[in-house]
């Protein structure tokens, strides 16, 4: 027998696991656990819708004899839309159509944002359709 050695029964017996080894062992494995639940939930998801639009008026006001259409344009998709080309069109009983458009560089999927459109007829007098006309998907 060596001197220097542990003897069998010193090898074999373990010191217990502290506090903080436990803590830091249940706060990694629950990391792991939600890593692992948001993988399983894209994955069991589906492929992700693509870009689709909703547009509504958010308000009329005038502002030195023309009148600002301000108009929410919601992506109700998952994926990205790039250059979002949003145009209106007001027909108005007694004057030619009025026409404008605006461009959207970025809607996310699930994102709103508004524009501003310019006509020198009020629109409340008329008809108004807005729609996206086109997009770059992402």
């Amino acid at each position: 027998m060596s001197g220097g050695g542990r003897t069998e029964a010193a090898r074999s017996r373990r010191v217990p696991r502290s506090r903080a080894e436990w803590v830091t062992f249940a706060v990694a494995s629950s990391v792991l656990a939600v890593v692992i639940g948001a993988v399983v939930s894209l994955w069991a998801g589906g492929p992700p819708d693509p870009p689709a639009f909703e547009t509504r008026t958010v308000s009329v006001r005038e502002v030195a004899a023309q009148f600002h259409v301000r108009v929410a344009v919601k992506n109700t998709g998952d994926e990205t839309a790039q250059s979002v080309q949003v145009s209106a069109e007001l027909t108005a009983e007694s004057e030619p159509p009025q026409e404008a458009e605006q461009t959207i560089d970025f809607l996310s999927g699930g994102e709103e944002e508004e524009v501003e459109f310019i006509f020198t007829t009020d629109p409340r007098k008329g008809a108004l359709a807005v729609l996206v006309r086109s997009f770059t998907a992402r």
